[in-house]
């Protein structure tokens, strides 16, 4: 079954690039929406625009035995494609690997929504890395998931008010904290899609310890991140990066190793 689960985290990490790709195009590129419609559309060069067929799009083996150029016009194709088909396989690994659920068909049905939104998360974070913004698309979507599977969670695990009451700080505890800092900078610290992106992680994280732990990965992570970027002379200290990939950074880690990390903040205070 682990095999199973990355060999499909592989595959989705190539509809995760084409996603991402299509849904930035779509309404600048001058051609039929059909063709870059993500369930119709065929798969096709970025370069030179051509069709591809089944040989040119074997997840990670491909880009291998081509030499990350199109066979058609020998133009690169960036290594940005196996990296995310083989982190979205190994992210998937980890999740199946590390669900904290007994697994049971409930169970199973919460991972397969779970991998779902796992695969919105990619694709916002790559998204938010190479333009700086979360597709509302994309973070309606995730949002809607994350209340699909809080409801099938509550329903089947915990009918307690004390769920329904943690989900709701969750979400104004996380959301609210970033709306805040957007207000009063006026857009100019954090976008209006982290706001939004941040129901949906107060949906899944639930109540303040969680949401917290949450915020703090984030902000550390993008700490560590800039400094390193700013001694390597990638980055201005004035520059600023995008923090949607942080959140679901901070979420991720949270959501799968919540108990463990718990217990060592526990240990650490003792």
């Amino acid at each position: 079954m682990a095999v199973y689960i990355l060999i499909l985290g592989v595959i989705f990490g190539s509809f995760i690039n084409a996603l991402v790709w299509r849904l930035h195009l779509k309404p600048t590129l001058k051609t039929k929406k059909s063709e870059l419609s993500i369930l119709k559309g065929h798969s096709i060069c970025p370069h030179c625009r051509h069709r591809l067929s089944s040989f040119d799009l074997i997840p990670i083996l491909s880009w291998l035995m081509l030499r990350g150029r199109c066979r058609y016009c020998q133009k690169n194709i960036s290594i940005e494609y196996p990296v995310v088909e083989l982190l979205t396989g190994l992210l998937f690994l980890i999740s199946y690997v590390n669900w904290p659920l007994n697994f049971s068909l409930y169970s199973y049905v919460l991972l397969a929504i779970w991998l779902a939104i796992l695969v919105l998360f990619i694709s916002l974070s790559l998204y938010d890395l190479k333009y700086k913004i979360l597709p509302n698309t994309l973070v309606y979507l995730t949002i809607s998931l994350s209340l699909i599977y809080s409801i099938i969670y509550y329903l089947h695990y915990s009918q307690t008010i004390h769920y329904v009451v943690t989900r709701i700080i969750g979400v104004i505890l996380s959301a609210g904290v970033f709306y805040f800092i957007f207000h009063i900078s006026n857009g100019k610290w954090i976008g209006g899609g982290d706001v939004k992106l941040c129901i949906s992680l107060g949906l899944l994280l639930g109540g303040p310890l969680e949401t917290i732990l949450m915020i703090f990965i984030a902000s550390s992570t993008g700490s560590i991140v800039s400094l390193i970027l700013i001694a390597l002379k990638k980055l201005k200290p004035n520059s600023t990066i995008a923090f949607g990939p942080l959140l679901i950074f901070g979420t991720f880690v949270c959501f799968l190793f919540q108990p463990q990390l718990t217990n060592l903040y526990t240990r650490l205070l003792n």
